[in-house]
């Protein structure tokens, strides 16, 4: 079995690959010290039966990554394991198609049970979130503020990349994640700036907020990181 984890913190992620051979010792592990090496692997083409990614990284965070496996259309589960269970970061890494979220305060033979769960190809989310989860995995969306934005709406591929701006990653982050060129994430760019009536980014990113095309999360990140 083949595990992709990624951790900037090399002591947690030596931790965890000890962790990690409680559940089978044939277990493969290779280990990722950010989200643009891991996605790296994942275009080489190596394969994977289960994700496990933090949440707050420098660069591109798990978010980053878990939009990056779905343009990529890779279907491996993604456990997000993170020192914060606060609700805003849960329900952000569900919507984004992750199968679990283990708190890191969680004692490890809780998170060795939650592993196992979503290796048993179910889920593991904190019992709160029983009916989002469960409302997800028929493929029913939630109900959200974004979807009364004006009809006046960027497609797909350029609200993924609205998205990725407003939570902070730079061109060349937001061409890895979403899986195409520089140059086709500037012409999206140039696009939203004609869209939306602006002429640079922030503007771009407190208009599209206004309109309820985007969420904030990079507000929330960034709280989050300051607390550390």
């Amino acid at each position: 079995m083949n595990i992709l984890m990624v951790e900037d913190h090399r002591l947690v992620a030596d931790a965890m690959q000890v962790m990690l051979t409680e559940i089978d010792s044939t277990i493969r592990i290779t280990a990722c010290y950010s989200t643009q090496h891991a996605l790296s692997v994942i275009d080489s083409g190596k394969r994977f039966e289960l994700v496990l990614t933090d949440l707050f990284m420098p660069g591109i965070d798990g978010i980053g990554l878990l939009v990056g496996l779905r343009n990529r259309d890779k279907r491996v589960p993604v456990v997000v394991i993170s020192g914060s269970d606060d609700d805003k970061y849960i329900r952000t890494a569900m919507e984004n198609g992750a199968s679990g979220f283990i708190p890191k305060t969680l004692p490890a033979a809780e998170m060795i049970g939650g592993i196992r769960k979503v290796l048993d190809g179910g889920s593991f989310f904190p019992e709160r979130f029983e009916a989002l989860d469960n409302q997800l995995r028929r493929g029913d969306m939630p109900s959200s503020g974004n979807q009364n934005a004006s009809a006046l709406r960027p497609g797909l591929k350029q609200l993924q990349v609205l998205q990725l701006m407003a939570d902070g990653n730079s061109n060349k982050q937001i061409s890895q994640i979403v899986g195409i060129s520089e140059a086709t994430v500037k012409y999206h760019t140039s696009q939203l700036f004609k869209l939306l009536g602006v002429k640079n980014r922030t503007s771009c990113v407190r208009e599209a907020q206004q309109r309820g095309l985007i969420n904030s999360f990079e507000d929330a990140t960034n709280e989050e990181e300051s607390k550390l």
